[in-house]
């Protein structure tokens, strides 16, 4: 069921990149400016944020698996239809409703991926679900370059793919849904937890029956401010690389040698989920998040002043580091949440994420120059990084004295 759910992650992070990283030939067919191309980002980006909210009361109340049923058939329709796509009016419209049916899925699978777990084992499983996501991720620029490869193809049969490949998922995730009960590995999971004195002390502690506001303030504060970083980073990658003339041997089409290089980058992402999943634990989730928030900054900094072929090296770096936050985060929330509200309040932190994350290519837009952007994208993100070290010292003498 793991990879069951794994596979829906991936496919709403494809739907996320998809206007991304087909940003440049949209911009081109409609002559929109870096601005604008910003904010038909945010179109896309606020609704997948600021729904998930919404949609996490949604699941709390009819049940995770029907939320994320209709999740892929809205992403699945709303596709398909770009292919009627004739002004920029009718693709905000889609874009906006695109956001909307992606909204679901985070509070919906995150929840049922949690309860399916235990938190001994819960990183790693969120480390494979990470691995996913950032395949997705890196599938929309790599499935750009090679749709793109055709001279009689547009972007409009890229999201087309995009749509087919949500229909077929919904066959999936039903059969998955009919194949293993989530209730039934939920219970043998809790069966499985140690005994030992330590353990249930640190379990009760971190099984809270009411939300734990400080902690959660913090954590929903550093992540709003990781999310403008994301937010900001994705949406002009393409962009940031397409100056880089030494990879032209690649293909004819730049769009498609643009599109590689930014899977590239992404791809490095699968690679940090998986490190962060693997090392991750209860007691090293706080520091890890710190961390890589913080180690986020010197690579921003880098690349506000890289040029050249060496825009590619720090680019790399930052899609490794920045995505180890995601299995960690993940993994250290539902300590500070009641699990029978977990969906509601996942909602709430991929709205923090997402949504106020979706002020990100704005950000980067209005700032014109990437230069300043992401020196200011780096402030940013070391304020993500010291907002968490109070959780950071908290768990440290939780751990000690528990």
């Amino acid at each position: 069921m793991v990879l069951v759910i794994s596979c829906t992650h991936a496919m709403v992070h494809l739907a996320e990149q998809s206007f991304s990283s087909v940003e440049q030939v949209v911009c081109g067919e409609f002559h929109l400016t870096m601005q604008q191309s910003g904010q038909y980002g945010s179109i896309l980006r606020v609704p997948f944020g600021f729904g998930a909210f919404l949609t996490g009361i949604l699941a709390d109340r009819l049940g995770a698996s029907r939320v994320l049923t209709l999740y892929l058939v809205g992403t699945a329709v709303v596709c398909l239809s770009f292919v009627f796509t004739t002004t920029t009016q009718i693709m905000a419209l889609q874009l906006f409703a695109l956001g909307v049916f992606a909204s679901m899925y985070h509070p919906a699978g995150l929840s049922l991926m949690t309860s399916i777990t235990t938190p001994n084992d819960r990183a790693r499983a969120l480390g494979i679900h990470g691995v996913f996501g950032s395949l997705g991720l890196a599938g929309a620029p790599l499935l750009v370059g090679l749709i793109l490869l055709n001279p009689d193809a547009t972007w409009r049969n890229f999201y087309m793919a995009i749509g087919v490949i949500a229909a077929v998922l919904v066959f999936v995730f039903r059969w998955g849904v009919t194949r293993f009960s989530a209730n039934a590995v939920a219970s043998a999971a809790v069966s499985t937890i140690a005994r030992s004195p330590g353990d249930l002390a640190r379990l009760k502690l971190f099984s809270p029956a009411q939300l734990q506001i400080r902690p959660f303030i913090i954590l929903m504060t550093s992540s709003a401010c990781s999310g403008i970083v994301y937010g900001g980073f994705l949406h002009f990658l393409k962009r940031y690389l397409s100056d880089m003339k030494s990879f032209d041997f690649l293909s004819t089409n730049p769009d498609s040698v643009a599109s590689y290089l930014a899977s590239l980058v992404l791809f490095c992402g699968v690679a940090g989920q998986w490190v962060s999943g693997r090392i991750a634990s209860p007691r090293r989730l706080a520091p890890m998040l710190s961390l890589v928030y913080l180690a986020n900054v010197p690579l921003l900094f880098w690349i506000s002043v890289a040029s050249g072929t060496m825009r590619l090296i720090p680019c790399c770096l930052l899609g490794f580091v920045h995505f180890m936050n995601q299995p960690v985060f993940n993994s250290l929330l539902p300590d500070y949440v009641p699990a029978k509200t977990r969906s509601t309040w996942f909602g709430f932190s991929q709205m923090m994420t997402f949504g106020v994350g979706a002020l990100g290519p704005s950000l980067v837009g209005w700032c014109s120059n990437f230069h300043l952007a992401f020196a200011v994208l780096a402030g940013i993100s070391l304020v993500a990084g010291l907002l968490a070290i109070p959780i950071w010292r908290e768990r440290k003498r939780q751990f000690a004295n528990p």
